[in-house]
Parts: structure tokens; C-alpha cells; sequence
């Protein structure tokens, strides 16, 4: 038994002595397939948790606001649709901050210099 373990021992000397280059190009190959393995595995773990905390670092997924009215553009919403987002905390991350947006539009003066 110690004679065949002594002769495989020699013969993998003598395979990695002989065919240097080989065992290098075969080394490196499985060091890059060993890279990107692990690479797609935490692709594959950690793309939903990471893109979930990205978004949510921009800010609301969703804006709730009144449908536009042909004869005013004032309107707020009402105080029982905050009340009904409300309900949903029991199940789902929801918060409402009241918050008045003003649209408006700017144009640039007339260059008319005289």
C-alpha cells in the first residue's frame, strides 16, 4: 500500500513538472470559473433585497392624487382616502405624508432691448 501511494505521488510530480504551462493555463482557467460562479450566486442571493432598499431610498413607489377636473385645477384629495391608505399598514409598508404640490411653468423674458 505505501509502494502505490509513493507511485502516485511521483507520477503527479512528474505530470505537473512536465507540463508547466498546462497547469498553469488549467489553474487560471478554474480561478475565472470560480469567479464568476461566485459572482452569479450573489447576483442570483442578493438582487431582490438590494434593488427592494434601493428603491425605497428614492422615496414613495406610489403617488395617490385627485384625477384632473376640466374646470379647476385646485382640488385636494380627500381626508377618508388617507384614511383607507392607512389601512393597509396592517399588511403592507404604507405611510401618508399630506403634502400640497405646486406645478408651474416659466419662460424665459423677450430678449427686446432697445
Amino acid at each position: 500500500m505505501s509502494t502505490s501511494r509513493s507511485m502516485f505521488w511521483r507520477i503527479v510530480r512528474r505530470l505537473i513538472a512536465a507540463n508547466r504551462g498546462r497547469v498553469i493555463v488549467i489553474l487560471l482557467a478554474l480561478g475565472a470559473g470560480a469567479a464568476v460562479t461566485a459572482a452569479l450566486l450573489n447576483l442570483q442571493v442578493d438582487a431582490k433585497q438590494r434593488l427592494t432598499t434601493e428603491f425605497r431610498a428614492f422615496g414613495a413607489n406610489v403617488i395617490v392624487a385627485p384625477q384632473k377636473s376640466e374646470g379647476s385645477a385646485s382640488q385636494t384629495l380627500d381626508q377618508s382616502v388617507a384614511q383607507q391608505v392607512l389601512l393597509f399598514r396592517q399588511r403592507y409598508r404604507a405611510d401618508v405624508l399630506p403634502v400640497l404640490y405646486v406645478l408651474a411653468s416659466a419662460m424665459a423674458p423677450s430678449a427686446e432691448v432697445k
